[in-house]
């Protein structure tokens, strides 16, 4: 007696626990849907209000301590606490602050120290790359909307009641912003066109390639993918793309005519962004789509696990060598 063929149990758990992790993040959080060029829609959750104040705090105690530091080595070398080593220690902190912020969300992708240990990153709404320009004006925005009315609370001395009220009044209104933002942005990632997000942790499913023999019918050949790529053109995508990838490939083929229709559009559109994004000259013919994204994702999946062998985990598109 022949047993029906099931799949694995560990291929089950992966895909209960993948549905599992999916349905609780629709309903702990905000989501944010990011169109990047590839066509590709990515859904990613927001980070909490609590979340980002406890990241700004622990990247506030870093700053301090470090423009404490310095502050005692001018009050050391000026032998005195008086209203000068007031204004340098509110210089101090500014020059430290600003440039903090800037250079760690530059060099790790949307991230401070904080956010890294937390798990979170800052990313463009508009599903690019976080550009040099959005990184300054979401963090300049960050002092007139904070930093710069509370450090004249606290350093401005004896000043008059009601710019003190003012002052107060200011940072209260400010911080209704992200609360009332469907994003949770504030009035600098409003302007910068940037949000906050929760980290991913891309999980990918058992390789496609390990599976396909299941989905080839008794007696059918199964054709060898003709598509080749280079190391250059892989290089272009991290896990996070092979993830959205992976779910377009799983995802069934509607039997009514319309729907397969918009698929086929949907899967040819995707089709040429990627060979645009890679710089893939040869021509795909529309009956060759899905076998030129799945030898795409077989060769890219197998590139990302031989660099992670040495080390090199590649997350997403933004990742960056170190030292670059």
């Amino acid at each position: 007696m022949r047993v029906p063929f099931r799949k694995s149990s560990h291929v089950d758990r992966q895909r209960k626990a993948l549905e599992k992790a999916r349905r609780l993040s629709s309903r702990t959080g905000r989501s944010l849907r990011l169109m990047p060029p590839e066509g590709v829609p990515i859904d990613l959750r927001l980070a909490s209000l609590s979340q980002r104040f406890g990241a700004q705090l622990t990247d506030f105690a870093v700053t301090l301590f470090l423009a404490i530091i310095i502050v005692m080595l001018f009050a050391y070398a000026l032998g005195s606490f008086g209203p000068l080593l007031r204004v340098i220690a509110a210089l101090t902190f500014f020059f430290i602050r600003v440039p903090y912020y800037v250079a760690t969300e530059l060099a790790w992708n949307g991230r401070t120290l904080a956010k890294r240990w937390l798990g979170m990153r800052v990313v463009s709404v508009n599903g690019r790359s976080l550009s040099p320009h959005q990184v300054v004006v979401r963090n300049i925005m960050k002092e007139v909307e904070f930093f710069a009315p509370l450090t004249y609370l606290i350093a401005g001395g004896s000043i008059h009641w009601s710019l003190t009220l003012f002052a107060l009044l200011w940072i209260i209104v400010l911080l209704i912003v992200p609360w009332r933002s469907k994003r949770n942005q504030r009035i600098g990632d409003i302007i910068a066109n940037t949000a906050v997000i929760l980290d991913p942790k891309p999980v990918l499913m058992p390789d496609l390639a390990n599976s396909s023999a299941a989905a080839v019918s008794p007696g059918q050949a199964q054709l060898p993918l003709k598509f080749s790529f280079t190391t250059e053109q892989l290089d272009h995508y991290g896990r996070l793309e092979l993830q959205v990838l992976e779910k377009v490939l799983r995802a069934p083929v509607n039997s009514s005519a319309s729907s397969k229709t918009k698929q086929e559009a949907y899967m040819a559109d995707i089709v040429v962004r990627i060979s645009q994004k890679i710089a893939y000259t040869d021509h795909v013919r529309p009956s060759e789509h899905r076998d030129f994204l799945s030898a795409f994702y077989k060769a890219q999946r197998e590139y990302l696990e031989s660099r992670k062998l040495f080390g090199d985990t590649r997350e997403d598109k933004f990742f960056r060598e170190k030292g670059i």
